[in-house]
């Protein structure tokens, strides 16, 4: 009997609402591990550019997609979902997000699928203000406690998930942290991008990179006034930005930047799949988080030997603790300034270089991805 289930070949449908940043990057590491003889995989994701990148990022495995339109509602997720599941015969759902698990919660009880959720994200005390907020968390603690599992990327975001949703922490051994990784491989030995000669620049610039999506979340805004408040000062380099990315409020951003006067000190670069040489070619890279799960980002930069300043936010905070990453206030733009300052005058590259082997062994994704396998085998074979 074991023999069999060894040799079986397990159907997993991959719902996913928003196939973008970190969750498109956690499927493409994770699932790219997986022994590819073992899995047949059909991914539930909304018609978009993204879709097309993520079927590439696994095309060394058995996939197939079910696209939907984007901006679908709730309640057509969830049909689709339900007729998806009814009219094969899946192993597993793996759903990512909390919409994306809130959506298969109970086609997956309706069909007898095991459901497992990996959440990407944390709650605020913000999204449950008043009669709306109080609905949508009654809803949560209904619907949450269905899934088999709940997987989520950090303690932090474990922590958060019980502390807004309680019923979940009652459930024995149907919670599990498997902290994110990244594929060390592809940043071990980055060639090195020479932003200043693209830019137009010189050796006299400080080059602090901004590499999140332009949402509020993310801290460009915090950002911004932390170079305002560099520009005022006396430094022995001119310090300018080079954000990379688009979509989100990057218009608002700009017009908050020209509103400053930083214009000519922040520069904007589409965003590039080959972030190894990018980091390579910043002084810094900054990351204002007001809130995270558990980044990649700085892992990557880490791993890369490039020296990141982070915040205290939950997720981040759990990421750079014992290491050599620079540390503010969320939020704070003034201790920002002088995170970056004190980069500028005196670098932490040297520590930064030191730490690299230890951050390959810390964040290596074949660990995560070992331990989402046999996680997801006993799930199915329910052990």
């Amino acid at each position: 009997m074991a023999a069999e289930l060894k040799k079986k070949k397990y159907r997993v449908l991959i719902v996913v609402r928003w196939p973008v940043g970190g969750i498109r990057t956690f499927i493409r590491y994770v699932y790219n591990k997986f022994d590819p003889s073992r899995y047949s995989i059909t991914v539930i994701a909304p018609d978009v550019p993204e879709l097309k990148v993520l079927k590439d990022d696994l095309k060394g495995l058995d996939v197939e997609c079910v696209p939907f339109k984007d901006g679908i509602s709730g309640p057509a997720l969830m049909l689709l979902v339900l007729k998806t599941l009814a009219f094969g015969r899946f192993d597993l759902v793996h759903s990512n997000g909390f919409m994306a698990g809130a959506s298969s919660a109970l086609p997956a009880l309706i069909t007898r699928t095991r459901h497992m959720m990996t959440s990407h994200d944390v709650f605020l005390s913000k999204q449950f203000r008043g009669a709306k907020g109080l609905l949508k968390k009654k809803s949560l603690s209904l619907i949450l406690p269905m899934i088999d599992l709940i997987h989520s990327v950090s303690h932090d975001a474990e922590e958060n998930l019980v502390e807004f949703v309680p019923a979940l922490g009652r459930r024995k051994g149907r919670l599990v942290v498997i902290p994110n990784g990244i594929d060390t491989e592809r940043f071990s030995r980055p060639e090195k991008r020479d932003l200043r000669k693209e830019l137009g620049l010189g050796p006299e610039v400080f080059l602090i990179g901004f590499l999140g999506r332009f949402m509020s979340q993310k801290g460009f805004v915090v950002l911004m006034d932390a170079l305002e408040r560099l520009k005022k000062r006396a430094l022995p380099r001119r310090p300018v930005v080079v954000a990379f990315g688009f979509g989100g409020f990057i218009r608002e951003d700009k017009e908050y930047l020209v509103k400053k006067g930083l214009g000519d000190s922040v520069f904007f670069l589409p965003f590039t799949p080959d972030v190894s040489a990018t980091l390579k070619g910043l002084d810094v890279v900054a990351m204002p988080s007001l809130w995270e799960a558990c980044p990649l980002l700085p892992m990557e930069a880490m791993v890369a030997g490039v020296p990141l300043i982070g915040t205290d936010c939950i997720g981040l905070r759990e990421v750079i603790n014992g290491t050599p990453c620079a540390k503010a206030a969320a939020g704070d733009s003034e201790g920002l300034a002088r995170a970056i300052e004190n980069e500028m005058t005196n670098p932490s590259g040297k520590r930064t270089e030191d730490f690299r082997e230890e951050a390959r062994r810390r964040f290596d994704v074949s660990r995560q991805a070992r331990a989402l396998e046999e996680t997801v085998s006993r799930l199915i074979e329910g052990a």
